[in-house]
């Protein structure tokens, strides 16, 4: 059986399916495995119209090292699950040409339909899910191909019958989904291929922040309890503390500092607001949170200044669940050496930035937070909050404080913390987001890589960590709306040339908000499924035990298989009653078994019919010569619908002779 030769057209649609297959693979293969894979499917075609022949054992060997080679060149010592499904794509490639029997074929699809299966290790989209859907009919149908005798050419009725074979069976796949537990699936293993992954490094230098500001990239959604968020201007959101400044960039404390350092007190002052965040990959393992959170959830870890990081970087999509604080006291005391840490600065440079600081220093009396006021008084009346702040020096301090007097949120944190340490006050740079955009279809909060944003926090006697944005001092409609709607009332041609196609119409902004509350909610309920499944079904079944999830499971299913049972069965006797051999066959039947005897159960249509021919010896001939046709339809592998033709009129002749009788 399995050496039965294929039909062309089942070889086109084993081309196609493995072409479909491979589309997804394109962004992260090495280039020469779709080359290789492309001139596979044109040696494919040139041997199905007869041009060349099917290739030497020797050519398929040299191919075989050739790709081995090419392999371990490309991914060196990884074995990891980008080396395997490469090493699946080439085989499925170098399977080409030598598809001639019906056994290569059925290896070569159902390879494919493991590969097809890989794509979701490196795309999540509902736009993928739909096209591996439709991969799986054009597959189905190149299996149905293969059982077409090697003469037809017809191309509709394998899709017809795929159709027909998926139809059922999606049913059945939304109760596995909804009601299988949830087991850790072979893809959670870490996916290293390159990805285009933006986001906050651990470092900040002058241009950083206003950099990703250029992009649009999506950076995370959050969902709040009671569809509530906060107001604009208590929307920051926590990621690194930097503390460290060497003359130009500033750094987070190294793991030795950060050993000596205690956690840091939290006092709340109201009540926490829960909320849960989808964060996209990021290559980095810091996690956002709304300033300030309470407690990390699981398989994170919250550093001593209040930030969580995750246990891994992120290389997937990641969602989890925070409380937050907004009305609090942070490390109301700090130590002799909390203080000095806080206070470092380099021995040397920007002089006359820590002139300025020290004359400020005298002019507050020693107030730190008469000093606060004046610094930001002195944002406020001198300064340009910009993308385009130009270049800045050694001595980049100076140059922003006394010559450009332009920049971004990096410049005016920087700048503060730097004034306020010379003035003998502890202060430090946070790094997050500010902001977001709301979207009502689908009530979240959604912030992109143009809301990154530094600010600063100074520590106050009495009342601890305070957070100090100098950004509201200089453009406050930047901190009481959206990064995007302040640029773009400004016309900054930096932001609006450097984000990317973004729709600004109306009802063009409304139809992408549809779109992304559409993906935000495949996201959420569909791929983190897993996260609500418990919870779902605690509410659905009234509980969790063995007894409940058996029922849940089989009731479901069973329901689902005896509807497909009863549909199929159902399409058959309408078959039946649409043909019209069948139905003069059953009229033959029941008049026939009238006047002579009944077909048994047991008994063949053939031998029943020779049965009646020694009843009925005026029409002996007709009922041998249906028999040996009914008998060569039924059975001999030429069969087709030329015989069923032949028997009508024999059926009708029988049939009249049977009432003339009576």
């Amino acid at each position: 059986m399995n050496r039965v030769q294929i039909s062309r057209s089942a070889v086109i649609l084993q081309l196609a399916t493995f072409i479909a297959v491979l589309l997804p693979h394109l962004s992260w293969l090495p280039v020469w495995i779709p080359l290789l894979a492309l001139a596979m499917v044109g040696v494919r075609l040139m041997i199905h119209t007869g041009r060349w022949p099917f290739p030497h054992w020797l050519i398929k060997l040299v191919l075989i090292a050739a790709s081995s080679v090419g392999l371990i060149i490309s991914f060196g010592g990884n074995a990891g699950p980008e080396a395997m499904v490469a090493l699946l794509v080439l085989g499925l490639a170098l399977k080409l040409i030598e598809i001639y029997h019906r056994r290569d074929a059925l290896i070569l699809l159902f390879v494919s339909l493991f590969v097809l299966a890989t794509v979701f290790l490196f795309h999540e989209s509902v736009w993928v899910a739909v096209y591996v859907l439709l991969v799986v009919w054009l597959l189905l149908a190149a299996l149905c191909a293969i059982h077409q005798r090697p003469g037809r050419t017809a191309w509709l009725p394998p899709f017809k019958r795929a159709f027909a074979l998926l139809l059922p069976a999606l049913p059945l796949m939304l109760v596995l989904f909804l009601l299988f537990p949830r087991l850790e699936p072979f893809w959670s293993v870490e996916i290293s291929s390159p990805r285009a992954t933006t986001g906050l490094s651990d470092s900040m230098s002058p241009g950083d922040v206003s950099d990703l500001a250029l992009s649009d990239a999506l950076a995370f959604r959050v969902s709040f309890d009671n569809d509530q968020p906060p107001v604009p201007v208590q929307r920051y959101w926590r990621a690194l503390v930097l503390s460290q400044f060497d003359g130009r960039s500033w750094r987070q404390a190294s793991p030795d500092q950060r050993n000596r350092l205690r956690e840091e007190k939290l006092i709340t002052e109201a009540e926490p607001q829960g909320y849960e965040i989808v964060m996209e990959p990021s290559g980095m393992p810091w996690l956002m949170a709304l300033d300030l959170p309470v407690a990390q959830a699981q398989g994170q870890r919250m550093t001593p200044f209040r930030t969580l990081v995750s246990s891994a970087p992120l290389e997937r999509r990641t969602q989890y669940r925070l409380e937050s604080v907004q009305d609090y006291q942070l490390q109301p005391l700090l130590t002799q050496q909390e203080q000095q840490h806080y206070l470092q600065l380099p021995q040397q440079g920007n002089d006359r930035s820590r002139a300025l600081a020290r004359q400020w220093q005298q002019d507050s009396d020693g107030q730190p937070e008469r000093f606060v006021r004046q610094l930001m008084n002195h944002f406020n009346r001198e300064f340009e909050y910009t993308l385009s702040p130009g270049v800045l020096g050694r001595d980049g301090i100076d140059q922003f404080m006394f010559q450009t007097r332009r920049g971004y949120c990096e410049h005016f944190a920087g700048a503060s913390v730097f004034l306020l340490r010379s003035a003998g006050i502890p202060a430090r740079v946070v790094t997050g987001y500010q902001g977001g955009e709301w979207n009502p279809y689908e009530n979240y909060l959604q912030l992109r890589q143009y809301d990154a944003h530094a600010w600063s926090e100074v520590w106050l006697e009495g009342q601890g960590w305070v957070r100090l944005d100098p950004t509201a001092a200089v453009a406050p409609e930047r901190i009481e709306s959206s990064a995007v709607q302040y640029f773009q009332r400004r016309g900054d041609t930096a932001f609006s040339g450097g984000r990317g196609f973004r729709l600004q119409a109306d009802w063009a902004r409304q139809l992408q908000q549809r779109y992304e509350a559409f993906n935000f909610a495949w996201h959420r309920w569909v791929l983190n499924y897993q996260s609500q499944q418990t919870d779902l079904l605690k509410d659905w079944l009234g509980g969790l035990d063995y007894w409940r999830m058996i029922l849940a499971l089989m009731l479901p299913a069973t329901a689902v298989v005896a509807a497909v049972i009863g549909w199929q069965l159902r399409q058959r006797l309408k078959a039946v009653r649409r043909d019209p051999f069948e139905r003069r066959l059953q009229r033959l039947q029941a008049v026939l078994g009238q006047q002579f005897e009944e077909r048994q159960p047991s008994q063949s249509m053939t031998g029943w019919l020779r049965a009646l021919a020694l009843q009925w010896p005026e029409q002996q001939a007709r009922l041998e010569q249906l028999a040996r046709l009914d008998e060569q339809q039924r059975y001999a592998r030429d069969a087709d619908q030329q015989l069923r033709r032949q028997m009508l009129p024999l059926l009708d002749q029988l049939l009249r002779a049977a009432r003339e009788r009576r």
